[in-house]
């Protein structure tokens, strides 16, 4: 795919098919993902891969009921390792860095499912305390994301309309 067509052709998939997709497509999509910039290139960012349906349930379970989740034949934690962005950064790095960074890679990683043919879609909201607990997340690090990754039951619709960027746009010269 040309890179306009992967990024105008993503969309966010709630809905997959029960086929399995090999263990080597997903770490090919980690490999891109892994390429993201981040402050001082710490790279502060691990996954967590989850096969097990019990433990797909759980986070579909935390992430208020979204039954989709537990329908991917993967889900990736992606972790951001928050203290490894304090060390150089101190606070900031630790509050909103790893964060940035964490969140350049799921885009990446999003991208490079759909340019795969997948379909994966970003769930950000879960109830902390109870993904860490499922996924046993050491402290110093944070869940950013979990993102189901198989292949779509459908095809996703057209794309939501996007505000114009003659009204995003301010140029101070």
């Amino acid at each position: 795919m040309e890179f306009r067509d992967v990024i105008l052709g993503r969309r966010s998939v709630r809905a997959f098919l029960n086929e399995d997709v090999d263990k080597e497509t997903i770490l090919s999509i980690l490999e891109d993902a892994i390429q993201a910039p981040s402050a001082g290139n710490i790279q502060p960012w691990r996954f967590i891969l989850v096969r097990s349906q019990d433990v797909k349930f759980q986070l579909a379970n935390a992430s208020g009921g979204q039954r989709f989740v537990a329908q991917a034949p993967w889900v990736i934690a992606i972790v951001a390792e928050c203290d490894e962005s304090a060390v150089v950064y101190g606070e900031r790095g630790r509050d909103l860095y790893c964060i940035q960074d964490t969140a350049a890679l799921a885009m990446i990683m999003l991208l490079a499912a759909h340019d795969r043919g997948l379909g994966s879609c970003w769930v950000g909201a879960f109830d902390d305390d109870e993904v860490h607990r499922i996924l046993g997340v050491k402290p110093g690090e944070r869940v950013v994301a979990l993102i189901p990754i198989g292949k779509p039951a459908r095809s996703p619709g057209g794309r939501s309309p996007r505000k114009p960027l003659s009204g995003l746009v301010e140029i101070i010269e």
